[in-house]
């Protein structure tokens, strides 16, 4: 297909088999270090445009350091299609930087090849990168901080944002604040008064009623998300919400049922039900992940705020540079053991991944 961009310069595009559920990458012919993103038709919305446009205008005005554009790949030209009129243009997508040579954070969590501190380097960049958004001086909020939006470069462990349309920005338009908003997000990474609000709307992340002071994402739920993640880079890709039942408990209650306990990870995050750090009777942490004990009393207190004191005040949360100053902490206190793991030099238990290795499920 060919598309233009908003000074009519003309890019020819080829498909690929990547893509999403809102659209699919096409080749720039002639540009290998590019993509063009083209939504599907449903997603071609004024909204969607309006937020392309701005980001093209940040580029264009120098608004976005380099330490932001390393890390973040922003939409670079808005692109159109030429109508059967040949005197209308209608809006398809955008240009971006091509990424290679990478994986998603999803697939970092458990991958076999990342020892463990390799992991906790991953999560110091997460912090960074979150830090790179909040610190620049616009209005801009990650949204859907979706663990396959994340990529991880694994010769460096570093981190960048890939799908940066779904961000949430707020542009002025003579003088007035408009709202480009978020709407979409995987409900196991959203913070747990995201849902309560939905529920409480009986709306959804496209048609809640939202506006620039009142938005249903911040800068808050940006560092649930990102606790989200640290916790489960170091905790063997773990939900900080995951559970099991206690069958030890449960054996000295017979009248008890196992399908009556409640696993359910939402609802455990939004009562704050954080079983890592704190008793629930007829349930515990999950055997796969490593003993709680493992982390530094330092990120323990980060983790139990944000998941804890977080579930009722948002502003509780620990912000990117506090888990960055305790995971570089922590990383230093990292060990190779002579089973080729890495753990805290001062955990005086066996080796968790030695243990978890050996779990037969």
């Amino acid at each position: 297909m060919i598309a233009y961009d908003t000074s009519g310069k003309s890019y020819s595009l080829t498909e690929t088999n990547l893509g999403g559920g809102e659209g699919k990458l096409y080749a720039v012919d002639n540009n290998p270090e590019l993509y063009a993103k083209i939504f599907k038709s449903e997603k071609r919305t004024k909204g969607r445009e309006a937020k392309i446009l701005e980001w093209e205008k940040m580029l264009t005005e120098n608004d976005l350091n380099q330490n932001f554009c390393r890390q973040i790949v922003v939409p670079q030209k808005c692109l159109y299609a030429q109508t059967t009129s040949q005197n209308t243009q209608t809006f398809v997508g955008y240009l971006m930087e091509k990424q290679t040579s990478f994986r998603t954070l999803k697939n970092t969590y458990l991958a076999k090849d990342f020892d463990y501190m390799q992991k906790v380097w991953t999560a110091r960049n997460l912090c960074i990168l979150t830090n790179r958004v909040h610190s620049l001086e616009r209005e801009i909020i990650i949204g859907d901080y979706n663990a396959d939006n994340i990529a991880i470069f694994p010769s460096t462990s570093t981190a960048k944002f890939i799908d940066v349309d779904s961000f949430q920005l707020v542009i002025n338009r003579n003088g007035r604040r408009i709202l480009c908003p978020c709407t979409v997000g995987v409900p196991e990474f959203m913070a747990p008064e995201i849902s309560r609000r939905l529920k409480k709307e009986k709306s959804d992340l496209e048609h809640v009623d939202q506006g620039p002071d009142d938005p249903i994402f911040n800068k808050y739920t940006d560092l649930y998300s990102m606790a989200y993640h640290v916790f489960a880079l170091l905790m063997n890709g773990s939900s900080p919400f995951a559970s099991m039942p206690n069958m030890e408990e449960l054996s000295q209650h017979p009248s008890r049922n196992v399908s009556s306990i409640d696993i359910d990870q939402f609802h455990a995050a939004e009562k704050g039900e954080f079983v890592f750090a704190r008793h629930y009777i007829f349930k515990k942490a999950p055997n796969y992940a490593p003993k709680y004990g493992i982390l530094s009393r330092k990120l323990q207190k980060l983790f139990e705020r944000a998941f804890i004191d977080g579930a009722k005040d948002s502003t509780a949360r620990p912000d990117s540079l506090e888990f960055y100053d305790a995971l570089t902490e922590y990383l230093d206190s990292l060990e190779d053991r002579k089973c080729g793991h890495y753990m805290p030099s001062n955990y005086t238990g066996a080796c968790e991944w030695c243990r978890i290795n050996n779990l037969k499920y």
